[in-house]
């Protein structure tokens, strides 16, 4: 009899474990059903539909005036043709390059114009400073192209150069 009792204890108690355990996948079960009937089954009025609609568009915050004009296309001025010795010492090198530059609108293009020879200068003064090793490689050329950028931006009193381009670009070993 204890034999029978010792047997009847494990079994009674895995029948209670049992039942717990499919209590609790009932539960989760009817969780996710309830879950899945408002996200994806319960379709909302279309009044709330147009209202969401609505609010979504005048949510949306819209970007500064600067970023509006910097994804426009810009203006484009030519800056003219540049034939300037590099800083090499063991030979002689030289670069001739064609740079366009373009800005945001006309008022800076304006300011351009009006500073040009401030801007050749500091264009000839930049390139003339670099060696062949710096401008030999096209990631060398875009390094390049940013300091243009940063230097002839300072000279504007509140810059506007969005970028500098390159339309010709030789250098030249004597």
């Amino acid at each position: 009899m204890a034999e029978e009792q010792k047997q009847e204890t494990p079994q009674g108690g895995g029948k209670k474990k049992l039942l717990i355990f499919g209590l609790l996948f009932l539960l989760l079960l009817g969780g996710g059903g309830a879950a899945a009937y408002f996200f994806f089954l319960k379709k909302s009025s279309p009044e709330e539909n147009v209202n969401a609609t609505e609010n979504a568009t005048e949510e949306k915050p819209k970007p500064p005036p600067e970023l509006e004009e910097l994804s426009k296309p810009g203006i484009f001025v030519n800056v003219g043709d540049f034939v300037v010795n590099l800083a090499d010492t063991d030979v002689q090198r030289f670069v001739k390059v064609s740079v366009t530059l373009e800005v945001v609108n006309e008022k800076v293009q304006n300011e351009v114009n009006q500073m040009m020879p401030a801007i050749k200068d500091a264009i000839n003064d930049l390139i003339s400073s670099k060696y062949y090793k710096d401008v030999r490689t096209p990631e060398g050329r875009e390094r390049l192209k940013i300091e243009l950028l940063k230097r002839l931006n300072a000279l504007l009193p509140e810059g506007g150069i969005k970028a500098v381009y390159f339309t010709q670009f030789v250098v030249q070993t004597m």
